[in-house]
């Protein structure tokens, strides 16, 4: 029988790379503002949940109309050491 050969890792290095010590991340969601200030263009509300800054955004627009143009929620991937 001829001997298997394969480009597959080992085992051990795939063990090393599962153990490996990734720092943990978090979702947040921002909403940015655009704002006519030159030394602050933008302004931001940061969230947990998508559904919270969706209903920021909702009241944002019903408190000023003409804001909701403005108004853009971005997701974020941040390592939770930096939240600290």
């Amino acid at each position: 029988m001829p001997p298997v050969t394969t480009d597959a890792p080992s085992c051990v290095a795939v063990l090393r790379r599962a153990l490996e010590r990734t720092p943990p991340k978090v979702i947040v969601y921002s909403v940015d503002v655009r704002s006519t200030s030159p030394n602050h263009p933008f302004g931001r509300e940061t969230f947990n949940r998508r559904e919270d800054a969706e209903r920021f955004v909702e009241e944002m627009c019903i408190e000023n109309p003409k804001l909701a143009s403005s108004l853009w929620i971005a997701k974020h991937e941040v390592e939770a050491s930096a939240l600290n």
